[in-house]
């Protein structure tokens, strides 16, 4: 059963290969169904060019002398993957050549009137033309057979799955703009005997591709720049064709993974300052905030791109965001260390600090401290300090009455004693209650200082993406 699976699986590798290449060949050169000849003409056809098909090692030119002009044309059909850690792309496109063959012409008349022909691949001649920036085999399936026309013209098209090299800049992604050359030379020929010619222009190239574009994934072709240019290495001189393949990366997968939590997470950790400013909980939330964050960049580290020569703006942004939690858990800590610590050590506030905080600062941030509202004690009236001299003035008192007096006494003493205990609870209670309005104000303004570090941030960080 597996071995069966296994052959169906390759027939229908080889049957969708044979069709893609039908189907190029029909989409670029037309409908070639009537090409065959009948077996007098193909007979008298392969006699007569039986020294052509024999010599197919050598360039099909009468005069060595003179360079065999190749046109050739090259259609973007797919951007199957961009690897941007090996920085390597991997692309589908089709290569179209065509060149005369000064010893491959004949009548049509002769032939039943047959212009062109189709012959196996293998019985002419053909260019070594190759992609400089290959980095690893081709895999497309072969063309066996080309096209010839009575005048002499071959054209010779085929699909190439081209993994390259391509020098990438991370920098803004995922909103990035990404260029990778694919430039087209002979291996072995120089320009004394080989030329390669753009048969369509930049404009041309870019609008059929993008006809034909068959890859909606993370890439949009944007633009294909072509131009000729020669390149001179040591005492040989070679003909190039340069294509530069502009593409854009469609960055809604990113934004919603990765943009959009992160700002969620940030958005918590700003409406996290709106928690009581004494409450230990308060430290507690961010804290689990922050451990949250760290998971979750643990968790898309993945996804971002790196290299050894950029690193991209989301990912400064993460750090930068990281920070500021770090930053905002720390300002908690020292509110909190300043307002129980302080309120715990029953130390006064400075003068120097209640007038900057609590006068301009309560200004500043148009708040008003809370009105104190204290428990007055009222004096015990003067009647009931009993003296020593009243004491012995009512001396000839009965005794009960004397008992009486002792105990008013020892009441009155019972009462200023509970008084200065009030006071003093009142003042410590003042004292806390200047520390927390303290404490209060300067989260206000910490709060402030974190939102336009943050705005600031954010703004230079969209400036630079989006320009």
């Amino acid at each position: 059963m597996a071995v069966n699976s296994y052959t169906g699986f390759r027939f229908r590798t080889h049957r969708s290969s044979f069709l893609l290449s039908i189907m190029f060949s029909c989409l670029f050169e037309g409908n070639f169904s009537h090409l065959g000849l009948s077996d007098s003409d193909g007979a008298r056809f392969i006699k007569m060019f039986a020294d052509v098909f024999e010599n197919k090692a050598t360039r099909p030119v009468k005069n060595f002398s003179q360079p065999l002009d190749i046109n050739l044309t090259i259609y973007l059909h797919a951007i199957l993957g961009l690897d941007e850690k090996q920085e390597i792309l991997t692309t589908y496109i089709w290569m179209e050549q065509s060149w005369f063959h000064d010893f491959l012409v004949w009548d049509p008349s002769n032939f039943s009137g047959k212009e062109r022909v189709a012959l196996p691949t293998e019985k002419l001649w053909l260019p070594d033309t190759f992609i400089i920036e290959t980095v690893d085999g081709d895999k497309s399936p072969e063309t066996s057979y080309l096209y010839v026309h009575h005048t002499g013209q071959v054209i010779y098209g085929k699909p190439l799955r081209i993994v390259s090299s391509c020098n990438l800049n991370i920098l803004y992604f995922p909103f990035d703009i990404q260029k990778c050359p694919l430039t087209a030379a002979s291996i072995t020929f120089c320009d004394e005997d080989m030329k390669l010619h753009l048969k369509q222009t930049s404009e041309e190239i870019t609008s059929k591709s993008k006809k034909i574009f068959a890859s909606k994934g993370e890439w949009e072709l944007i633009q294909i720049e072509a131009y000729e240019k020669a390149l001179l290495a040591d005492w040989q001189r070679f003909h190039l064709i340069s294509l530069e393949v502009t593409m854009k990366r469609r960055p809604m997968f990113y934004v919603v993974n990765l943009l959009i939590p992160s700002a969620f997470l940030m958005m918590t950790d700003i409406m996290s300052f709106y928690l009581p400013t004494h409450s230990f909980d308060r430290a507690s939330f961010k804290m689990a905030l922050m451990l949250g964050y760290s998971v979750f960049l643990i968790i898309v580290k993945d996804l971002l791109p790196s290299n050894s020569t950029h690193t991209p703006l989301i990912a400064i942004c993460f750090l930068v965001s990281l920070t500021f939690m770090v930053a905002s858990l720390f300002e908690t800590i020292i509110i909190i260390n300043m307002i129980h610590q302080n309120a715990k050590q029953r130390k006064a506030v400075p003068t120097w600090m209640r007038t900057i905080v609590l006068y301009y600062g309560a200004k500043l941030f148009w708040r008003q401290g809370r009105r104190q509202e204290y428990h007055q004690v009222s004096r015990v009236p003067g009647t009931t300090n009993i003296t020593d001299q009243e004491c012995e003035m009512k001396s000839s008192w009965p005794a009960e009455t004397q008992m009486v007096q002792v105990l008013l006494r020892k009441v009155a003493e019972g009462m200023e004693e509970i008084k200065q205990c009030l006071e003093r609870h009142n003042q410590q209670r003042e004292m806390e209650e200047e520390w927390l309005q303290i404490g209060y104000i300067l989260d206000c303004f910490l709060h402030s200082v974190y939102l336009i570090f943050f705005m600031a941030f954010l703004f230079t960080l969209s400036f630079a993406w989006l320009m």
